[in-house]
């Protein structure tokens, strides 16, 4: 069934409504703040990788209970709907957790880090009858609603010709841009357009129907960010209104607080036009008459005119049943196909047309705005690597030279060799063992084939007639790997702790059947805390000639049998393993 943002049923009473917030970074604030401040929900539950920012922001709003864990989060039986306030990475594993809980979802935007993961998302939840709204805050703005309640009376004219925004945000110049607030700014390779003007896209559609046309110049200013700070967007609409955002996160704005309406906007029609200043002011000039203030007072609580509790009661109407959603999938996925077609235009250098460009545009949406990763369309290359960080065990990255004072940036990186998703070379368990620098690297990219194992549980032994069941015969070189989905419990114990694991068993019958390597999503192929099961299962692949790859991610997004996995470790002499980036290439109807 197609999700509009349909109703479900929630546990409690229709007037009142618990709900989980995932995510506690810095925007999260504004969403508690607000859900405190209605008398129709509270969040009971906050959920956060980071224990010390969740129980921050729990401790700051009343909260009672944390959660590190998205699974133990989901497990609380008073909840009635979850709002999602992390980042776009990993976010289609997360909505896939939450489906499963079958609870209405209000998810920040960006969705994901590129349109043809938003794709998956919005598919997915299409497919559901859950209630699904995407947090899409700006056309909740008090002079936007009162903007389109003007232009609806009709007290500029009927026929709206052209729209413009002009923005100057002024916390992009300098060697520290975006260091204070958000500092992942900098290395996005989409930047301007894919995180600031989806919001100015989707209020043009708000206020002047839907996108036929558009034409984008992006540029960067500041060198040392990888995306776009500028941008001259110009759209097209159906309604024959031209709209244009001329926008750059470079130069200062010409007023105080350029983060209440981010801009200027001017809205012309036949028979006048209306002005909205930095200051939320709104002025109506009517053509050959004195131009006048329109009454009215918008908010200063809150995050821009308070949109995100005007966003966030929207919800809740959609859960009464009292409206439709503005900001359903099938309304999001035509916003995000203007973002994809912007970042095309810039490619093209010329205007291109956006009806009916779901397909083309998910195969586009990986060049990031510079480069055709893939021009045929027909394959996917996913990311099947863990993020390397300084929170992850056995890593330490600091910076050893800066712009500023060294002319250059670089760092020093200190890295566990078992870290992250990395490979094992025989002499981790061999003393005589073979070292990476001698490892054949044919072995490490080819054919493989997945076991797929979904949602195995803690501690699980994997068996022999586990392989056969799933996959059926094995034969000699083949590549293994055994989606368990472990990797959703990275940053807890479990992870560690409680693995599922190959069994002796298991590890003696592949060497048996001659396979060339095995892929496992746990940080290793036998219990850790077992040293004679760690040992035993170790040293009989490796005695065999198996190569071992482990902590792999993101395998619940390969959707076919069999796939090109690439999975190559540094020329390390003498190494016993090493961090690697592992990417399986597939074929489009084969990724999710």
């Amino acid at each position: 069934m197609s999700s509009q943002c349909s109703v479900s049923q929630s546990s409690s009473s229709p007037n009142h409504r618990n709900g989980l917030l995932i995510g506690a970074g810095y925007f999260s604030e504004f969403h508690l703040d607000a859900w405190q401040r209605t008398n129709r929900a509270s969040i009971v539950a906050v959920c956060d990788r980071d224990e010390a920012r969740a129980n921050a922001a729990a401790e700051k709003f009343g909260i009672q209970r944390v959660f590190t864990d998205v699974s133990d989060a989901l497990a609380q039986h008073d909840i009635d709907f979850v709002d999602i306030a992390t980042g776009p990475t990993d976010r289609l594993e997360l909505i896939e957790q939450v489906v499963q809980r079958r609870l209405p979802i209000i998810c920040q935007k960006p969705l994901a880090n590129d349109f043809s993961e938003a794709t998956q998302i919005l598919d997915l939840v299409s497919a559901t009858d859950i209630t699904f709204m995407v947090h899409e805050n700006f056309r909740f703005q008090p002079w936007y609603r009162e903007i389109h309640s003007l232009l609806e009376s009709g007290v500029i004219g009927r026929r709206v010709h052209t729209i413009t925004m002009r923005t100057r945000m002024g916390d992009g110049w300098g060697d520290d841009a975006y260091l204070g607030r958000q500092p992942y700014f900098r290395t996005m390779p989409r930047l301007l357009v894919h995180e600031t003007g989806v919001h100015f896209i989707d209020t043009f559609r708000y206020l002047a129907g839907e996108v036929t046309d558009c034409s984008a110049e992006l540029r960067r200013l500041n060198e040392v960010i990888a995306g776009e700070d500028a941008c001259l967007l110009r759209l097209q609409m159906d309604s024959g209104v031209t709209a244009v955002w001329d926008a750059n996160r470079y130069n200062e704005p010409d007023c105080d607080d350029p983060r209440y309406t981010f801009g200027r906007l001017s809205v012309e029609a036949d028979g006048g036009a209306i002005a909205l200043a930095p200051d939320g002011v709104i002025t109506i000039a009517p053509l050959g008459k004195t131009a006048y203030r329109h009454d009215y007072t918008p908010p200063r609580t809150g995050f821009a005119g308070d949109c995100v509790f005007a966003c966030q009661e929207h919800f809740l109407e959609v859960l009464d049943g009292q409206v439709a959603c503005e900001t359903s999938p099938a309304q999001y996925r035509r916003t995000l196909q203007v973002v994809e077609a912007a970042y095309e235009s810039n490619r093209l250098r010329q205007p291109v047309s956006v009806a009916g460009r779901d397909v083309s545009l998910a195969e586009a949406s990986r060049d990031s705005g510079k480069r055709d990763w893939n021009k045929s369309g027909a394959r996917r290359v996913i990311d099947l690597s863990l993020k390397v960080t300084n929170e992850m065990p056995g890593v330490e990255m600091t910076p050893c030279k800066t712009i500023p004072t060294d002319g250059w940036n670089a760092t020093t990186l200190s890295l566990y060799s078992h870290a992250g998703t990395h490979m094992d070379a025989p002499r981790h368990f061999l003393p005589s063992g073979q070292t990476l620098d001698a490892q054949d690297l044919s072995v490490c990219c080819g054919v493989a084939r997945l076991v797929n194992l979904p949602d195995t549980a803690p501690r699980h032994l994997i068996t022999v007639s586990d392989v056969v069941d799933c996959i059926g015969e094995v034969f000699p070189g083949d590549r293994l790997i055994f989606r368990t989905d472990w990797h959703r419990r990275f940053g807890t114990a479990a992870y560690r702790d409680e693995l599922p694991r190959i069994s002796i068993e298991l590890a003696e019958w592949l060497v048996e059947k001659a396979v060339s390597l095995i892929g496992v999503e746990p940080p290793s192929v036998a219990d850790v805390n077992n040293p004679v099961e760690l040992t035993d299962v170790h040293q009989t692949l490796f005695r065999g000639g198996v190569v071992i790859v482990e902590g792999l991610a993101n395998l619940n997004q390969i959707k076919q049998s069999e796939f090109e996995f690439i999975a190559l470790p540094l020329n390390l002499e003498g190494g016993d393993g090493c961090p690697l980036r592992a990417i399986a290439i597939v074929d489009q109807e084969g990724a999710s």
